[in-house]
């Protein structure tokens, strides 16, 4: 995928900064008052490293390289409406928080690159919604 490249660089620059994934969490559980509640009875010290890992995942999925794409897909499935039942429409919360994230930490942030993030995220999500009315046979 056209891009890729420069969000995985730049997100490498971003995750150099240990309060990335903290800064995101604050950002998204305040954006939006449904998302607050999912997280209720989580572990962040696991959710936290899932995150980090999980957008590499979706990133190495968009290269093209199938490695991390079904654990992508049980990611899916655990969101999906059968499990979690995250709705469709919070994720855009989800991009919108991690960019500002990703914002505050990587030092050669700027318009063209917010706009390949942008696109690339909504690739992700849009695969990860392939799966939300999932239903396991039986």
């Amino acid at each position: 995928m056209e891009g890729i490249d420069l969000v995985t660089q730049s997100y490498g620059r971003a995750c150099l900064h240990p309060q990335l994934i903290d800064r995101f969490y604050e950002i998204f559980l305040a954006s939006h008052p449904d998302i607050k509640p999912f997280f209720r009875h989580t572990d962040f010290v696991k959710q936290k490293l899932l995150l980090k890992t999980g957008v590499i995942m979706l990133l190495t999925h968009l290269e093209g390289k199938s490695a991390w794409t079904e654990n992508l897909i049980h990611i899916a499935r655990r969101h999906s409406k059968q499990e979690l039942n995250i709705p469709p429409s919070l994720y855009q919360f989800w991009i919108d928080s991690l960019i500002s994230a990703v914002k505050e930490y990587d030092n050669k942030w700027n318009p063209e690159l917010e706009r390949i993030w942008r696109k690339i995220l909504r690739a992700g999500v849009d695969f990860l919604l392939e799966h939300y009315d999932h239903v396991e046979a039986t």
